[in-house]
């Protein structure tokens, strides 16, 4: 199964290398979590604090499927 993973800001770093810019794809298992992602682009655990699965909040511990759009943000800070 295939899937994309999409990294915003400081993340942006933990992209496989020939990655495009902000995203790339990922060959998984069926029972691979988010979680599961975030060991194999080795992102520590307590950065990310926003998940997206196909636009809509989802959680580390969330089986994907076949052509999810995983999108990871780190921290945000604004005035």
């Amino acid at each position: 199964m295939e899937i994309e993973v999409k990294l915003f800001a400081t993340l942006r770093d933990y992209l496989p290398k020939g990655s495009s810019r902000f995203s790339c794809k990922m060959g998984i298992e069926g029972s691979t979590r988010v979680q599961d992602i975030l060991l194999r682009l080795k992102i520590p655990e307590q950065i990310p604090k926003i998940i997206l699965i196909n636009g809509v909040h989802g959680k580390k511990e969330q089986i994907l499927k076949e052509g999810d759009v995983l999108s990871i943000f780190p921290p945000v800070a604004g005035g």
